[in-house]
């Protein structure tokens, strides 16, 4: 067991591997899912497996990846990130990795609950706001976006295309809640996970940063933690409910 394992079983014993997490929710809410939407779903490739067997699995983005597999479950987004199906069409609708870079909040969750069923679910997996990566990140943000996409494929290998800019607008809970409701969402549940993965590329910080992530999450969860899964719910009530609080102060006028 290395250093760095050690100090995550005595800072994290009960944490699980974050895209192991994400996959177990998912899994879970597909059992009563059968057509499902991979929103923002990049090679088309990581919903693939769950698609059959009466289950339609449909991918949506801004652009055809270069290599996008299954083409024929595949449609563009169209202006301002609408997508491309009627109301009320999936039951499931699962993001990965994309809520970091959503601009307009409230325009984003507001396509998911009008794609969404009466009581669908949404699951979002990305990286806590309050996390001290991101605000690195934030950082690095400031530079010219194709200089921030050479330096994460010389340090990561990720290719230029699969990097985006990041804005960290849906990355807080409060957040996320506020901006749910008005959309008629319901935030049902939030998982968070430790992990020490950007740091990868120098061994000798693992530890360092695993010591820092341990420090921090006695504090608050969402500062120790980089990664979570949000589970948000349709709930048609809930969205006639707060249409009619926002319309209130009107009716005195």
């Amino acid at each position: 067991m290395t250093l760095q394992s050690r100090i995550v079983a005595r800072f994290f014993p009960n944490d699980v591997n974050n895209f192991d997490g994400f996959k177990t929710i998912v899994e879970r809410h597909m059992r009563d899912a059968y057509e499902v939407l991979d929103l923002g779903c990049g090679d088309n490739s990581v919903l693939a497996n769950y698609r059959g067997s009466g289950r339609l699995v449909w991918g949506v983005d801004f652009a055809a990846h270069p290599r996008l597999q299954d083409a024929e479950w595949f449609r563009l987004l169209e202006g301002k990130g609408r997508i491309p199906f009627p109301d009320r069409t999936f039951d499931l609708v699962v993001c990965i990795s994309v809520m970091e870079h959503v601009t307009d909040g409230l325009a984003f969750f507001s396509e998911v609950a009008r794609v969404l069923k009466p009581n669908g679910f949404f699951i979002g997996h990305s990286i806590s706001g309050n996390h001290y990566v991101t605000w690195i990140r934030r950082a690095f943000g400031l530079l010219p976006h194709s200089i921030n996409q050479a330096i994460v494929k010389a340090v990561y290998g990720r290719d230029e295309i699969d990097t985006f800019p990041a804005l960290y607008r849906l990355n807080r809970e409060a957040a996320i809640d506020e901006v749910a409701q008005f959309a008629g969402l319901r935030r049902m549940d939030l998982f968070r996970y430790a992990d020490q993965g950007y740091f990868s590329f120098f061994r000798p910080l693992l530890p360092v940063a695993a010591t820092v992530d341990g420090i921090l999450a006695r504090f608050s969860s969402a500062w120790g933690r980089l990664y979570f899964t949000v589970i948000l719910q349709k709930h048609m009530q809930d969205q006639q409910s707060e249409l009619d609080r926002a319309r209130q102060p009107l009716r005195g006028r």
